[in-house]
């Protein structure tokens, strides 16, 4: 039986935060934190040399699973990037329309599982090993899906010369991650959201999306808002997250109250769906975000839930029962309220306010738990250390926000006068690591 009363935190932070939790008060919380090194992983990057020294240093926190301790104390955890570096993109019309999008400065990125090596010892945390992803030997990309295709967002990847580079039929946004009890890994991501199969060697050996393996009603995730959380009970079953409520026919992203648990048997490919509430204190319940998950046992489950509630962002670590949960059936009723006090929903208990306990980081997106049951680990995605710098010696202090690029006409608009303006868009640091 899982003990409430857990006394310390172990914590990775900047790229990684773990915490040892407690239903306690905040004096009886102990944290570590540690900054990950990825020196044999850099990115290589050709731009602003100044700022990057020619490399851009990859996250692998967006979702955590334990892995090992060593007999010397060391601990092991697998981590996962997510898509790659990526950051905003100006207005962008195309065909006399608007489209969204994104920068992609290194479009050739492969999202890949790492190893978080943690030395308590030496103080220090380190990526030891990097498995990227491949489907039959050939490594995909995190770009966005061919319009068209379930999972697609309908983004378009630009460099920043605001050349369109395409997209990747096999393109993942890989968001969570757990290990199977045969030693492969399932991951889930944001794009479909889809539920993956991986080997050891990171090969892809199977990929279950909306109506192909996963309810059709998943199609209606808010894009880029898919399977943010994954991981394995002890029956072997694969429970997924859906990061924010379902939009469906376009009308409930900031309406419905419950976001979707689902569950995924990987033997006889049955799903069962559960209504998880939302927290109340958001502006509209689509500001939620839930982050990753980890299974307790039982029928129980440990969870990140954050976003700004009453003007101030939270991030918060649940106990989450799905014993007695009702089923929820593929379709929207649920989002569109016409299952309001028909149904039993997850019942969930706060452990942890990170905050409270020094978490000072905008998302905290892995959480694990050790083997003690009185520690766990919360990781964050530092989105790679990098943002978007804007050059434009017309305009004072610019920002991505101020312009409009029409690529029919292929000209830069300032926003604020409608005038045409030359333009340099680059990287810049998010972060000190």
């Amino acid at each position: 039986m899982m003990k409430k009363n857990w006394k310390r935190w172990l914590a990775l932070s900047l790229t990684l935060t773990c915490l040892g939790c407690a239903g306690l008060s905040a004096q009886d919380v102990q944290t570590k934190a540690y900054i990950v090194h990825a020196d044999h992983y850099q990115l290589p990057y050709k731009g602003n040399e100044k700022a990057f020294n020619h490399h851009i240093n990859p996250g692998y926190g967006s979702s955590l699973v334990f892995k090992d301790i060593k007999s010397d104390g060391t601990i092991e955890f697998y981590g996962l990037t997510d898509r790659g570096p990526n950051g905003d993109i100006p207005k962008y019309i195309k065909d006399g329309k608007k489209k969204i999008g994104k920068f992609f400065p290194t479009p050739e990125f492969t999202p890949s599982i790492g190893v978080i090596t943690v030395n308590p010892a030496k103080d220090r945390a380190d990526i030891t090993k990097s498995i990227p992803l491949k489907v039959s030997g050939k490594v995909i990309t995190g770009k966005p899906l061919p319009p068209g295709l379930t999972g697609s967002t309908n983004e378009v990847a630009l460099n920043f010369a605001m050349k369109d580079l395409g997209t990747d039929v096999n393109g993942l946004d890989t968001e969570g991650i757990t290990l199977g009890k045969d030693g492969s890994f399932w991951i889930s991501d944001e794009y479909g959201p889809f539920i993956v199969n991986v080997d050891r060697n990171g090969n892809i050996l199977a990929k279950y999306g909306p109506g192909s393996g996963l309810p059709k009603i998943l199609a209606s995730r808010v894009p880029n808002r898919g399977s943010e959380g994954l991981t394995m009970d002890e029956k072997g079953h694969i429970f997924a997250l859906i990061q924010s409520p379902l939009n469906v026919s376009g009308k409930t992203a900031k309406t419905a109250k419950y976001t979707r648990i689902v569950e995924f048997d990987p033997t006889t490919k049955e799903t069962t769906m559960y209504a998880y509430p939302v927290d109340t204190g958001y502006k509209n319940p689509g500001a939620a975000k839930l982050g990753d998950i980890t299974s307790i046992g039982k029928g129980r489950f440990l969870m990140i839930e954050q976003g700004k509630q009453h003007g101030a962002m939270q991030n918060l670590i649940y106990k989450v029962d799905l014993n007695g949960a009702t089923p929820i059936a593929d379709n929207g009723d649920l989002e569109l309220g016409l299952l309001d006090g028909k149904i039993t929903p997850a019942k969930k208990t706060l452990v942890l306010d990170l905050r409270a306990n020094g978490w000072n980081i905008e998302k905290a997106e892995g959480l694990a738990l050790l083997p003690d049951r009185r520690t766990i680990a919360v990781v964050n995605d530092n989105d790679f250390g990098m943002d978007i710098a804007v050059t434009d010696k017309k305009a004072a202090d610019p920002d991505v926000s101020d312009y409009t690029y029409d690529s029919d006409k292929k000209v830069m608009i300032y926003n604020k006068d409608k005038s045409v303006h030359k333009v340099k868009f680059s990287l810049k640091k998010n972060a000190p690591a």
